[in-house]
Parts: structure tokens; C-alpha cells; sequence
């Protein structure tokens, strides 16, 4: 089942990302204003999550906990909304896959999780054909000054995913993911503070359509996100957020589908070249997924 809820996430993740892409050249001049929609969301579903099922007693201590991870998840956007305006989107995207590495790191001196030699190649195959497959080409990843806002990007999400998993040993995955988006409502307030009069243009501008997308994109990010927090809850922290990796491949085949079917939303050339390095990248990440699984 954690298999399964990964790719899910992954692939929620992808249609979240071709939409986003859609947004922000045709309606947003600001990233962060999704981030801000993100948060309004998080609490809704938070409050809804409450009347339906409750909260699972939780200390303080780890109420507190939950809330951080909120307020990371909303920092690892911010950082990387800031690296995407010092640099173009094919330099900065590959480097949010190096996460994985990082949170097997923190994972294995905080939560002592060890695996078989043919699961770390697994992970390590499918963090470099993520990378790869989300290259257009091998020049394009660099260590520009948009580097140290992604490491800082990677460094919030993988601290996230490592309190989740802790906190899942306390309570359920609805309890922790309810707390988890009220931190994110948190964490949005200076957000909104500095970009809510953008946001208030961008509805006058374009209508109350640009708010009903993004809230119906956010959602779909959220479902990602609890996707993820339950594959995590009966699984490794390493292996789950390894196997969401495969995400690069469903955003690929998404944009050769509307390229080709769909132009006017999406539009991408892909040469020759392009495409070798895609398919290799993809053979590396299916090995890895056999590897993991």
C-alpha cells in the first residue's frame, strides 16, 4: 500500500506542477501568492478533519513539533519561489531531488533506519535519473546563487518529513496531518502580510477563476501530501519520499501529452538529445523503483 500511495503522491505532485507552470505565466507575476491559497486551504481541511474524525491526543511538546513541520512546509516553498527568481525553473527544479538524500541521512542518525545495500543503489538510482529526467540538458544544473535557497528548500522538506514520521508514532496520520497544515497557516501569515494586495490584483484583473484554480490545485497538493504522510506512517520515511522521485516521469509524460494534443496550454520542443537523456533517466528510475519495492 505505501508502494502504491507514493506513486499516487508523486503523481498528484506532477499535475500540481503542470498547473502551477500554467499559473504562473499566464496569471501570477508573484509565486508566493499560491503558497498564501495553500495555507487558507490547509486550515479549512485542518477544521473539516476535525469535525469528521477528532484529534488523537497529542502532548504539548509534540503539538509543537506538528506545528513546525506546518511552518518548514511553507518555508520550503518560500525558498524555492526565491530560487526560482534568481534563476530559470530547468536550473533550479532537479535540485529539489537531491531531498531524498538528505532525509536518508537525517533518517538514519534520527530514526536509525537501515537497509540493504541494493535499496541505497535504489534510492541512488532513482535520485539521479529525477534529477536527469527534470534536465534539458546536462548544462543546466549549476551551482548558481539560486543553490543555497534550494538547499535550504531540500534542508526544510526533509526536516518535515522527519518529524512526520516521528510524530506518527504518537497519533494517527489525520491528527498529525491536520496540526501539520495549522502550522502552515502560520507560517503563511507574513506571506500574506507582504503579498495579499497582489493577490486582491490578480483576482480584479483576471476574475475569481484564478482563486477557484489554485484552490482546486492546492487541494490536489494537499491530497499529495496526505497521500505521502500515510505511506509514511506504515513504511520508511527513506523509501517513501524516495519512491515519490518518480514524479519527474508523470510531469514529462503530462507535457509531451499536452504538447502534443494540447499546445496552447503547454508548449515544449524536445530534441533528439532531449529525449535520450529522458529515456535513460527513466530505465535508472524504474530500476530503482524494482529496487526499492
Amino acid at each position: 500500500m505505501w508502494v502504491i500511495l507514493s506513486i499516487l503522491a508523486a503523481l498528484f505532485w506532477a499535475v500540481v506542477n503542470i498547473v502551477d507552470k500554467y499559473i504562473l505565466t499566464k496569471w501570477i507575476r508573484k509565486p508566493p501568492i499560491p503558497v498564501i491559497i495553500l495555507g487558507i486551504v490547509g486550515l479549512i481541511v485542518s477544521i473539516a478533519i476535525y469535525f469528521i474524525y477528532g484529534f488523537s491526543p497529542l502532548s504539548s511538546f509534540n503539538i509543537f513539533l506538528a506545528l513546525i513541520a506546518g511552518i518548514l512546509y511553507i518555508l520550503m516553498s518560500v525558498f524555492y519561489f526565491r530560487a526560482l527568481k534568481l534563476e530559470e525553473v530547468s536550473r533550479v527544479t532537479p535540485l529539489f531531488y537531491l531531498s531524498p538524500l538528505f532525509i536518508l541521512f537525517f533518517a538514519t542518525i534520527f530514526l536509525g533506519e537501515i537497509f540493504t545495500p541494493f535499496k541505497y543503489l535504489g534510492i541512488f538510482l532513482l535520485v539521479v535519473g529525477a534529477i536527469l529526467i527534470s534536465l534539458k540538458n546536462l548544462s543546466k544544473i549549476s551551482f548558481s546563487k539560486a543553490f543555497r535557497w534550494m538547499m535550504l528548500s531540500v534542508i526544510a522538506i526533509s526536516i518535515n518529513q522527519l518529524l512526520t514520521k516521528h510524530l506518527l508514532n504518537f497519533a494517527d496520520y489525520w491528527t498529525i496531518f491536520a496540526y501539520i497544515r495549522i502550522g502552515g497557516i502560520i507560517g503563511i501569515i507574513p506571506i500574506a502580510y507582504i503579498y495579499f494586495p497582489e493577490l486582491i490584483k490578480t483576482v480584479r484583473k483576471h476574475g475569481k477563476r484564478v482563486v477557484a484554480v489554485i484552490s482546486i490545485n492546492e487541494v490536489l497538493n494537499l491530497l499529495a501530501v496526505l497521500f505521502i504522510t500515510i505511506a509514511v506512517s506504515t513504511s520508511y520515511v527513506t523509501l517513501a519520499n524516495a519512491l515519490s522521485s518518480v514524479q519527474p516521469f508523470f510531469v514529462l509524460l503530462f507535457t509531451v501529452i499536452l504538447s502534443l494534443f494540447f499546445p496552447s496550454i503547454l508548449k515544449e520542443k524536445i530534441s533528439k538529445s532531449i529525449i535520450f537523456l529522458k529515456l535513460l533517466a527513466i530505465i535508472l528510475m524504474f530500476v530503482g523503483v524494482i529496487l526499492i519495492i
